[in-house]
């Protein structure tokens, strides 16, 4: 847990270096047009989804820990990939590359590794840990990124080192798990043989009523979580005149919040169900979004993200993660938890297409409006997902 929480610092401290300032150099030096710097984005979340249906049933043939360290290297070619390319072609066949083969079953292998090693009543505490690391990574990346672009006094040329940097750092990553983590794959005694996990597990996933309820009520819930971060700055700024200081403040609080408060809130869903964790998360998103309906001001969102969307959002990456660790067999653990890993990339292949339509429309509040439609459904399918499970839970041994 310790090594993996460690990897997660230096593994999002290296994305915090390339994300921010990514679409800045690709359209700004490279010129890109925006539209088609979308265009990667989206292609990008595609090649996650797709991932995830290959992740997951290698890390329960082949092992967490290969999974986990291609995942690592291709991550670290991929970003290497972006240091090099000159065009939108370019751009876009790295793009594919890097969630075909990087954060997404990087993700997957490392879940699957957290729910190997720790017992049920402890599993959202772990990884609340993990995630409070990635958040300590990914807060302080950006900073060391915009320090070193200020100190080069914007030269285009700091932005393909911060990128080579990245590649760098998440390779060392690679290496030291190679040289440290132990496989945590459960013996085949317990998960069954090789050919029926790889023949059967997406077959028998996507054939269990309860986990594709899950996986909707999970596309519904990332919807809101990727549409907020990529709308409500811009809304603030342009709709709100909320100066570009405190639109920092906002967006760093979550940060700090889910510093402070993640183990916590992971620690009280450990003690009661995931349903109803992932019921009140769903509540919380509802009215960050209704919120923002009813104010047009700062105070409106820093209550409605700062408040009660970081609330949902610490609710929704631990408790989603171990509600998938319950249904899934113990054999089928990496492909369950892979398949819900892509509802992020699924929702994050929506929401930016929406949400951009509809601020060029000058229609913020049609955004909110959804989510809350979102938001609502989503709490919907999590009472039927309760349901089901009490009806199954007398069946079984």
């Amino acid at each position: 847990m310790w090594l993996l929480l460690f990897a997660m610092v230096a593994f999002r401290f290296g994305h915090g270096l390339y994300f921010p300032f990514s679409s800045i150099y690709f359209h700004n030096i490279l010129g890109i047009p925006l539209s088609l710097v979308g265009v990667g984005l989206a292609v990008f979340a595609a090649s996650s989804v797709i991932s995830g249906l290959v992740a997951g049933p290698l890390t329960d043939r082949y092992g967490r820990k290969p999974t986990m360290l291609i995942a690592l290297c291709g991550s670290s070619a991929s970003f290497f990939g972006f240091a090099l390319v000159d065009g939108f072609a370019g751009y876009l066949a790295v793009s594919a590359a890097h969630g075909l083969l990087g954060w997404s079953m990087f993700e997957a292998s490392r879940n699957a590794m957290v729910a190997d090693v720790t017992q049920p009543g402890a599993r959202s505490r772990a990884y609340g840990l993990v995630r409070v690391g990635g958040n300590v990574g990914w807060a302080s990346g950006p900073m060391v990124a915009g320090l070193i672009s200020a100190s080069a006094a914007g030269s285009a040329g700091v932005y393909p080192k911060l990128f080579a940097g990245t590649s760098v750092l998440t390779a060392l990553v690679a290496l030291a798990l190679a040289a440290t983590v132990r496989e945590s794959l459960p013996s085949r005694r317990e998960a069954g043989s090789e050919q029926e996990r790889g023949r059967r597990g997406l077959r028998e996933a996507f054939a269990d009523g309860p986990f594709v309820l899950l996986l909707g009520v999970g596309v519904l819930l990332y919807y809101v979580f990727t549409q907020d971060w990529q709308a409500l700055p811009i809304y603030a700024k342009n709709f709100v005149g909320v100066p570009d200081g405190q639109i920092g403040l906002f967006l760093g609080a979550n940060g700090l919040m889910v510093i402070l408060f993640q183990l916590p809130v992971s620690y009280l869903i450990d003690r009661g169900s995931k349903v109803v964790a992932l019921l009140a998360g769903a509540t919380l998103f509802a009215l960050s979004s209704a919120t923002l309906l009813a104010t047009e001001s700062f105070l409106g969102i820093l209550v409605a993200f700062v408040l009660f969307f970081t609330l949902a959002e610490m609710i929704l990456e631990v408790a989603g993660a171990a509600l998938a660790v319950e249904l899934a067999p113990v054999r089928l653990r990496g492909t369950y938890l892979a398949l819900f890993g892509a509802c992020f990339g699924a929702a994050c292949g929506i929401s930016p297409i929406v949400g951009g339509t509809l601020l060029q429309a000058e229609l913020p509040d049609v955004i909110w409006a959804i989510q809350l439609g979102a938001a609502l459904l989503a709490a919907t399918g999590l009472l039927t997902l309760a349901a089901l499970r009490n009806r199954k839970r007398p069946e079984r041994p």
